[in-house]
């Protein structure tokens, strides 16, 4: 919810109850688990790091935070509007990494930092993967240097949603394109088709090779990403802002109808074939 104070629970599938409420400064932005601490994150930068129902830990990661993640080993990624990429340590509460902006252009203008999306291949936290809202797809190896190591236009507009596996970063942008670029040369390789407004989140299956994806059409999208095709459609009756695969078990309560079964599915299932 917004206002001086975001509040925000924990709602537990296995048993469809809320275990837990919290309420922090600012709007939040975003909240996700590392360990056995739940980390939020407001908009104005402030981040509480909760263990159990108490505040364990405040600080701040800078002012116009447009995006945050959490790393595979444990740290979280930040960046926005004139906030630089930044990889925290959130124990010593102090960034480990800090990008250094592109070279100025051609007309020796220094290129303005908005940053809207990140991600980091499943198997390497050291490469990151940033979408800015100047449709610039950048990769930084944390490793080597500050400035990224690739730094590439994508369509038009501004890229608002990144996943990436271990050889792909999907994107998304605001008009409703979809690609996939493979990381080792940074070329498109495909297209997905389908999303007609504003992409705000994809997410890819852990074990199945399917590509979600949600935005402003008010539709969930199921791509299979080895066919290419759109194995389910859904109409969600409300604009998305993110969606998230589980591998967690979905408790129906007693008389309850499967929720899939409530939804619209507009799009055709298609079956993949063997070979």
């Amino acid at each position: 919810s917004s206002g001086i104070n975001a509040e925000y629970g924990v709602f537990d599938m296995s048993q469809n109850i809320y275990v837990n409420q919290y309420e922090m400064e600012g709007d939040l932005l975003t909240a996700f688990d590392i360990g056995e601490q739940l980390v939020s994150v407001a908009k104005n930068g402030q981040v509480h790091v909760w263990r159990d129902e108490d505040v364990a830990e405040k600080f701040k990661i800078g002012e116009n935070i447009e995006c945050c993640v959490k790393s595979h080993d444990g740290k979280i990624i930040s960046g926005g509007k004139e906030n630089e990429l930044k990889v925290w340590d959130i124990e010593a509460q102090t960034p480990v990494f800090t990008s250094k902006n592109v070279p100025r252009d051609e007309l020796d203008i220094r290129v303005p930092v908005w940053i809207k999306s990140i991600t980091s291949p499943s198997s390497d936290s050291n490469i990151l993967c940033v979408g800015t809202h100047y449709h610039q797809y950048r990769q930084y190896d944390i490793r080597v240097k500050r400035r990224p190591i690739v730094n590439k236009s994508w369509e038009e507009l501004p890229i608002l949603s990144l996943i990436a596996d271990d050889k792909h970063c999907y994107l998304g942008n605001s008009k409703g394109d979809i690609g996939r670029l493979d990381l080792r040369n940074q070329k498109e390789v495909h297209k997905f088709k389908g999303a007609v407004g504003s992409v705000r989140s994809l997410a890819l299956h852990s074990k199945e090779p399917y590509l979600a994806s949600v935005g402003l059409d008010r539709h969930l999208r199921i791509h299979n990403t080895l066919t290419k095709e759109v194995e389910h459609k859904f109409y969600l009756k409300n604009k998305m802002n993110c969606v998230v695969f589980t591998d967690e078990q979905i408790k129906e309560s007693a008389g309850e109808v499967d929720i899939w079964e409530q939804l619209e599915e507009t799009g055709k299932r298609r079956k993949i074939s063997a070979d």
